[in-house]
Order: C-alpha cells, then sequence, then structure tokens
C-alpha cells in the first residue's frame, strides 16, 4: 500500500492541474462569449468597409463628373459644326430650304383648319 503523504501529494497536484485547465477554459469560453467585444470589433469592420465604399463611390463620382463634362464639351462642340453645316447648306440652296419650310408651314395649316373644322 502507498505511502499517504504520497496520496495526498498526487491528489494536490491534480486539483492544481485541475484547477488551471479550468482556468483556461474558463477564459477561452468567455472570450467566445464575449458578445461585446465580438459587436466591436464586427462595428469596427463596418465603419472600415463604409468609408472605403464611400471614397470609392466619391472617386467614381468624381470620375462620372469629369467624362460627362468631357461629352458635354463634345457634343456642344459637333452640335455648334451641325448648325453651321446647316446654315451653310441652307445658304448654298435657298430655293430647296424655302420649299421645306413652305411645306411645313402647308401641313401646320391643314392640320390647324382641320382640327377647327373637325375633319378628323
Amino acid at each position: 500500500m502507498r505511502n499517504r503523504e504520497v496520496i495526498e501529494r498526487e491528489i494536490h497536484h491534480a486539483r492544481e492541474d485541475l484547477e488551471a485547465n479550468l482556468a483556461e477554459l474558463k477564459h477561452a469560453v468567455v472570450e467566445k462569449v464575449d458578445v461585446k467585444a465580438r459587436a466591436r470589433v464586427a462595428i469596427a469592420k463596418g465603419k472600415m468597409a463604409a468609408e472605403d465604399a464611400i471614397e470609392n463611390g466619391k472617386a467614381v463620382a468624381v470620375d462620372a463628373i469629369q467624362r460627362g463634362k468631357s461629352a458635354a464639351a463634345d457634343f456642344a462642340v459637333r452640335g455648334k459644326d451641325g448648325a453651321v453645316d446647316a446654315l451653310n447648306a441652307a445658304k448654298a440652296r435657298p430655293v430647296l430650304v424655302g420649299g421645306v419650310v413652305a411645306g411645313i408651314v402647308a401641313v401646320g395649316v391643314l392640320a390647324y383648319v382641320g382640327r377647327q373644322k373637325n375633319w378628323w
């Protein structure tokens, strides 16, 4: 049979090991269950993602504005050139332009008179 002191010493070591393991387990459980800390981390990550999205949105908006400005300037130049070309063509063929304008006016007058007299 073993000595009583040896048995008590083994029980004491076993108790210390058990308490140490229990403390480690409690610590691990507290870390896993610590909702506030996990929520803080999630909120911080969400804020960072939102800030990144805002910065990306600003960059995309600035780029779209620049592209819109350049496209508007191009359209203005093309419109001006088209108007000048149309004016030059009208000056080159005044009879044709006069005939087209007269036809448009005639159709407008007929439509107006037809509505007044209920032709259709």
